[in-house]
């Protein structure tokens, strides 16, 4: 056929094919649908740990301890105390914050100490920093722990 030909049958005579009936969409409804999301965030979740611990596992370890000086010139209830932060991973870094638990002879709770830390720790070294503690009688020991407060 060329470009002046045209088409000469009736409009009625032509035969329109029936659009396809549409697929019907497939919806996960009631207690099945309930399940199935359940089960898509415990995944998501799972996932997401397993990333994370896998990324966190070369990160810095530290081990500290904290060790009473003595009072606090013209203070009943601080005193000075000295933490012994150590590194030990593989990387330079250092925890964000260690917090004590000052303790008495006989090894109740009496008061807190803290130290915030913006020096790196080399692998292996260990970092002495100063600081005062509050305590509602003479301390003898603590226990530390310390902590990121941002990831990096």
């Amino acid at each position: 056929m060329g470009r002046d030909v045209t088409d000469t049958a009736p409009a009625s005579d032509r035969i329109t094919p029936e659009p396809p009936e549409p697929r019907p969409r497939r919806e996960i409804l009631g207690p099945t649908g309930l399940v199935v999301m359940v089960v898509a965030i415990l995944a998501f979740t799972a996932v997401s740990i397993i990333f994370e611990v896998a990324h966190n596992t070369d990160r810095a370890t530290f081990k500290a301890t904290v060790d009473v000086v003595g009072p606090v010139a013209g203070s009943r209830n601080e005193f000075r105390v000295v933490f012994h932060v150590r590194n030990q991973s593989k990387k330079a870094g250092h925890p964000d914050k260690c917090e004590a638990s000052l303790t008495d002879p006989e090894g109740d709770r009496i008061g807190t100490a803290e130290v915030r830390l913006r020096q790196d720790i080399q692998p292996g070294q260990t970092l002495d920093e100063q600081a005062v503690g509050t305590a509602a009688g003479r301390p003898a020991a603590g226990a530390v722990r310390c902590r990121g407060l941002e990831p990096g």
